[in-house]
């Protein structure tokens, strides 16, 4: 435990140097953005509009969350010595402390443009956990499309799809497994009860991902041949009455 941890230690600065905090700033500062309309505007939304307000500002952090696990030079290095799961837990940790602070920034633009009684009737507890949620199925998808494939930046594809899936779960899923509840309905809480389990089962879905696999998916040029290859190489150089 203790090497694993001053291995970790070693990494956090090269982890945190190949980040690409361009794209993950983009996503924020968008969200922040959208979060601070009602301050920018002096514009008075009812508490229902501001949790909707909240949902797409957490909707650009999880597309920023997409381009965590890009690495353009992860086939160009070798098999490193340090396990794929610690080096993603790396990245991912690095964000999330980062983006923690973000989300408490985006709820605090929204506190500073409504009144007492309207931010005490936004459920912010809840509305973060359709947050992780988010992030976490951007940072999962990225993850099985880095451990099923031989894509260096698996974000753009991942960005995509974690806006797309989210709309295709309002449009799509039966009132019963409804997401996005409006504040007030009485599915509310059946609903955030299934956001609980969706978080739940993209974080175990990362955590199934994480692993190398046991053969490079796409097989990298120039390594070692299979057994056929070898066999086919052997008989090649044979010569008759040999």
């Amino acid at each position: 435990m203790r090497q694993r941890i001053m291995v970790a230690a070693a990494l956090m600065r090269p982890t945190v140097r190949s980040l690409p905090w361009t794209l993950l700033a983009a996503g924020w500062g968008l969200g922040l953005v959208i979060a601070a309309v009602p301050v920018l505007f002096s514009t008075e939304f009812s508490a229902a509009v501001l949790v909707n307000v909240v949902r797409v500002a957490a909707l650009c952090g999880a597309v920023g969350m997409a381009f965590v696990l890009d690495d353009p030079a992860r086939h160009t290095t070798g098999v490193p010595p340090v396990p794929r799961p610690l080096r993603q837990a790396l990245r991912a940790a690095v964000v999330l402390l980062v983006g923690a602070a973000w989300w408490t920034a985006v709820l605090g633009v929204v506190r500073a443009g409504t009144d007492a009684a309207r931010w005490a009737a936004l459920p912010s507890g809840a509305v973060t956990v359709e947050a992780g949620a988010l992030s976490g199925l951007a940072l999962a998808l990225a993850a099985a499309v880095v451990r099923f494939s031989a894509v260096q930046v698996p974000g753009p594809a991942v960005a995509g799809t974690a806006l797309v899936l989210p709309v295709m779960a309002g449009v799509l899923l039966p009132p019963p497994f409804a997401l996005f509840v409006p504040l007030g309905d009485p599915r509310w809480e059946d609903a955030h009860l299934l956001w609980s389990g969706v978080l739940a089962a993209v974080l175990a879905a990362w955590a199934l991902c994480g692993p190398e696999p046991h053969r490079r998916v796409g097989g990298a040029r120039g390594g070692r041949p299979g057994p056929w290859r070898m066999r086919l190489t052997r008989s090649t150089r044979l010569r008759p009455g040999e």
